[in-house]
């Protein structure tokens, strides 16, 4: 996309709450939920707060072509999550996006399993529902603290997902970890994984997933100043042929090769 088509005007079609601390930010744009990709995300800046300095970044969960509609799932914790809450039908939003990079979407139909963790499971959306136009099948395992934190069940069933859930109280669906259930779903006919979670759980389960050979791609989160590059403030380490390099995640990422990114406590 021209780096001029990189600012967007959008406006407030939809925000309501989805469960306990969590909201649906639905936006019209122009073109953008034309061009931007499953695993993209946009940089927001909230009209009339000028005390709100810096952008915030949000994965897109899920882009409507047809309505020109992008939406947009946020955990509220600050003041930024806390003002986007108060977002009326109609309010006006700044936008940077697409920004980084995206999922890659397979050539031809395989077995993909999805994996993601509390607010990680939003990229997904979009994902379940390019894969399955593709006609990939699909199982999604997400995980979640409790019931009343639960989203986006019906969104991968609709993409015609084999959905399995987990609360870590065994509030709903099986009791533990996306983790915990893990090694068993890795035993069956399972060609490609796309993780998003937090940091924790990519501990648990990149590993579960290199130890089975199976080839995907990880979705990670690191805060950042610009969003485009600039600052240096989302630098990881990826390993390539051997080395290890820095990547920005707004850059290079959000989206690597789960085969070669390096987990914090990895040499």
């Amino acid at each position: 996309m021209e780096k001029s088509k990189l600012h967007h005007n959008a406006s407030v079609i939809e925000n309501r709450q989805l469960c306990t601390g969590h909201y649906l930010l639905a936006l019209k744009t122009d073109d953008l939920a034309k061009a931007i990709l499953p695993g993209q995300f946009v940089n927001l800046k909230i009209s009339n707060r000028e005390e709100l300095l810096l952008r915030r970044p949000f994965s897109v969960a899920r882009m409507k072509e047809d309505q020109s509609r992008i939406d947009i799932i946020y955990r509220v914790i600050g003041k930024g999550t806390s003002a986007m809450a108060g977002l009326k039908f109609g309010d006006e939003i700044d936008l940077l996006g697409p920004l980084g990079s995206g999922f890659h979407l397979p050539d031809h139909p395989i077995n993909c399993l999805l994996l993601g963790g509390g607010v990680g499971v939003a990229p997904l959306w979009g994902l379940a529902d390019h894969l399955s136009r593709r006609g990939n099948r699909i199982i999604a395992l997400i995980g979640f603290q409790s019931s009343d934190k639960m989203f986006g069940i019906e969104v991968f069933r609709e993409s015609g997902a084999e959905v399995i859930v987990t609360t870590d109280d065994g509030s709903y669906g099986l009791k533990g970890f996306a983790s915990d259930h893990l090694e068993g779903i890795l035993k069956r006919k399972i060609d490609c994984v796309y993780v998003c979670g937090p940091p924790l759980m990519l501990k648990a389960v990149i590993p579960m997933i290199r130890r089975a050979n199976l080839r995907g791609e990880v979705s990670v989160e690191e805060k950042m100043g610009c969003g485009y590059g600039v600052c240096l403030s989302c630098v990881v380490n990826v390993k390539k042929n051997g080395m290890i390099e820095k990547q920005r995640v707004c850059t290079e990422g959000p989206v690597f090769d789960l085969m070669e990114i390096v987990l914090n406590d990895e040499t």
